[in-house]
């Protein structure tokens, strides 16, 4: 009963320790480093230039120009690239022979998984930071208040989860960081412009993505200030229609998507035979 005990003690510690030691790989990368906080700052400074001289007819005070609808989709598409980060260092780890040593230690395959992901989530956590530093501190982009954008930065953070976990899922059939990251632009491009979060546009296509649910909760509740009993928009457009689910309904939905990634990615790493 207690080496069970202590076994069981033991596990949370060495998904903790492997997370540790990722995190401490990827803030050495500098090219991922670039790709995953870099590229977010660029293309929200263009952005930025781009569309915050377009006025918009609003309340004041509330948002007065595109940029400050354009923002959420933004936090978004930052949040969204854990899932070419997480496909390449698992892929990385897959070349360079580290997850192949630490599967030969009595570490787990349940243990490496949520340890990588603990160490996205906290990379995710730094990038929405510096991107809300960057929105909200410098830009002066519009939030309705404190309290409905820090509801915004928990949706951040889910869907940062979510993406990383697909990442690694992704990882787990590539062969080459290259083809992971290969996997993980095939999915993230389309995805991120087909669900309207970078440019909105009215098609029902934009329900089968993630990102169209995770974003329009973050507008709706931060920009919009609406709350959890407000029914979801198709988009950010004027044109946009109610679609007859309540921003609690998309919450759960988002949830849900994530919880079903991380199950499909525990279980595909504790039944392939090599990592």
């Amino acid at each position: 009963m207690t080496q069970d005990r202590t076994k069981e003690g033991k596990a949370p510690n060495k998904a903790f320790v492997f997370s540790v030691m990722s995190l401490k790989q990827k803030v050495r990368n500098a090219q991922a480093l670039f790709y995953t906080l870099g590229f977010p700052i660029m293309f929200t400074v263009i952005f930025y230039f781009v569309f915050s001289n377009m006025e918009v007819q609003g309340p004041s005070p509330g948002p007065q120009n595109a940029f400050d609808y354009g923002f959420p989709g933004m936090i978004i598409y930052a949040t969204g690239l854990l899932c070419n980060s997480a496909a390449i260092f698992f892929a990385n780890g897959k070349k360079n022979g580290m997850l192949e040593r630490l599967d030969t230690m009595p570490v787990g395959r349940k243990n490496i998984f949520i340890g990588g992901l603990l160490a996205e989530t906290w990379f995710v956590i730094l990038q929405i930071l510096i991107m809300f530093g960057l929105g909200y501190g410098i830009m002066n982009v519009y939030y309705k208040d404190v309290g409905m954008m820090l509801i915004g930065f928990v949706i951040a953070v889910v869907f940062g989860i979510q993406s990383a976990g697909l990442g690694i899922i992704l990882a787990a059939y590539a062969k080459s960081p290259e083809a992971a990251n290969g996997f993980a632009m095939m999915y993230f491009m389309p995805a991120i412009f087909a669900s309207g979060a970078l440019v909105p546009f009215e098609s029902p296509i934009v329900y089968f993505f993630p990102p169209y649910w995770a974003k329009q909760i973050f507008l709706q509740i931060t920009v919009d200030g609406d709350n959890l009993e407000a029914l979801m928009k198709s988009s950010s457009l004027a044109t946009s229609t109610e679609i007859g689910i309540p921003l609690w309904g998309g919450l759960l939905i988002l949830i849900a998507l994530t919880f079903a990634f991380l199950a499909i990615g525990i279980a595909i790493f504790q039944k392939k035979t090599s990592v």
